[in-house]
């Protein structure tokens, strides 16, 4: 390696070598690509090489010998400044000012969406077909709303992306009660999935100093859940366009979000109702859910009112539920009690923290239970639940990579439209009767 000769002034020698540096690379301009130079000039001057090392360096690259140096990597392009007429871009602005226009609360991100929130549907249409170059050789609004259905994907695009705006804008914010008390678990594909248990996993045992670990086996869970594909589609054709009638499209697309989380609850829900609450019937056991016999023993013998007595009683059951090794199963500190609306009260004065002067008037299971009221839970019915992750009795979940709902545009055959379908796929079932106990009451 070179070496730098030290004078009494090592900055100003410093300054000399680079600068020598500098002059025998400005001689080779013009016989080495400049990048090279620019990148030998560099390495020179930060590892203190002496203008001879460079001289030889560069004679290495003239007469093809090489040189110990790495190629300089050529700079990133700068990046492309986004074109304001694109139509990609200004589709994403349009289908956020529809999304404003047609659903109350909705809140753009997309700055440019200002630009659109005047322009009806069929003038958005001719500026899609505009900026595509697509030829509108009439006024007629007729023809304009034939070219922007079938000429280019832009306008069915446009419809599909403002729509999908305003269904997540109304679906993500949903919180059905029915996820408060179920787990979720996610699907593959749409074949019967099994879930293991509580207790399908082999206890661990002591290891000696020097032992063996023994092998233990996995049960095949015995209960599935199935994934099932729901859906819906509205039209849009050439007269709601022409008409600037789009009013039954935006009442969909705002609404649906919402809908489909109902869906959700009533789908969840029907499942734990079945059978007058005892729930659908599992393969264990050939028994319902929740059933009073010695398998389950986790439904009230007889039906009675929400009290601290029951509420007690209920909570015992479940502590006292074993797992499929006999070990009690893990429900954590916390439970939901569902109700219907007609044990709302009680369900929330068993369960608010309560200022006593007495430990007999204190209420003892505030911020151990939480009460979930939900309309779908008929009569005097309640359940009490431990945590769903601890030791969960229904799941749902959705297929792996479409957990939101999915919109779609297709064209209408032998009609002048399109249609806007929204699919999404959904599925809950029960997997075990431990972690829960039902009480039909009073």
């Amino acid at each position: 390696m070179p070496t730098i000769t030290t004078t009494a002034d090592p900055i100003a020698a410093e300054r000399a070598r680079v600068a020598e540096i500098s002059q025998v690379v400005a001689r080779s301009r013009g016989l080495v690509a400049p990048g090279i130079l620019d990148h030998l000039q560099e390495r020179a001057c930060q590892t203190g090489w002496s203008a001879d090392v460079v001289r030889g360096v560069l004679w290495d690259i003239l007469t093809g010998k090489g040189a110990d140096l790495p190629r300089p990597t050529p700079p990133a392009p700068a990046p492309r400044e986004p074109d304001p007429n694109d139509p990609a871009q200004i589709r994403e602005a349009m289908a956020e000012a529809m999304a404003v226009r047609g659903m109350h609360g909705y809140r753009a991100v997309n700055p440019r969406h200002a630009e659109f929130l005047d322009m009806r549907p069929l003038q958005m249409a001719e500026e899609l077909l505009r900026l595509r170059g697509e030829p509108v050789p009439s006024r007629d609004p007729l023809v304009i709303a034939e070219r922007a259905l079938t000429t280019t994907a832009d306008f069915p695009a446009l419809l599909s992306a403002a729509a999908n705006k305003m269904l997540l804008a109304g679906y993500t914010p949903a919180q059905p009660t029915y996820r408060q008390i179920m787990r979720r678990r996610d699907f593959r594909d749409f074949r019967p999935h099994h879930h293991l248990r509580a207790g399908d996993f082999p206890s661990l045992l002591p290891l000696a100093e020097g032992g063996e670990i023994q092998v233990g086996t996995i049960s095949e869970g015995q209960e599935s859940v199935t994934l099932t594909t729901f859906a819906r589609r509205v039209r849009v054709t050439r007269q709601m366009l022409v008409n600037d009638d789009l009013g039954a499209f935006t009442d969909f697309a705002a609404m649906i979000g919402r809908r489909i989380a109902d869906v959700e609850n009533a789908t969840a829900y029907g499942v734990l109702n079945a059978a007058n609450g005892d729930g659908p019937t599992l393969a264990t056991g050939n028994a319902p859910v929740f059933a009073t016999g010695a398998a389950r023993a986790n439904k009230a013998a007889a039906g009675s009112a929400l009290d601290i007595a029951s509420l007690a009683a209920g909570r015992a059951a479940i502590m006292q539920q074993r797992s499929l090794d006999g070990i009690p199963i893990s429900i954590g500190e916390r439970m939901r009690l569902l109700v219907g609306p007609n044990l709302e009260m009680p369900a929330r004065q068993l369960t608010v923290p309560v200022a006593a002067d007495q430990i007999s008037r204190e209420n003892i299971y505030a911020g151990m239970i939480e009460p979930v009221v939900e309309p779908l839970i008929p009569a005097n019915r309640w359940y009490l639940f431990a945590h769903q992750e601890a030791s969960p009795v229904y799941v749902y979940g959705y297929l792996d990579g479409a957990e939101a709902p999915r919109v779609g545009t297709n064209p209408v055959q032998g009609v002048d439209g399109i249609e806007i379908s929204v699919l999404f796929d959904f599925g809950v079932g029960a997997i075990d009767w431990r972690g829960a106990w039902f009480n039909p009451g009073s």
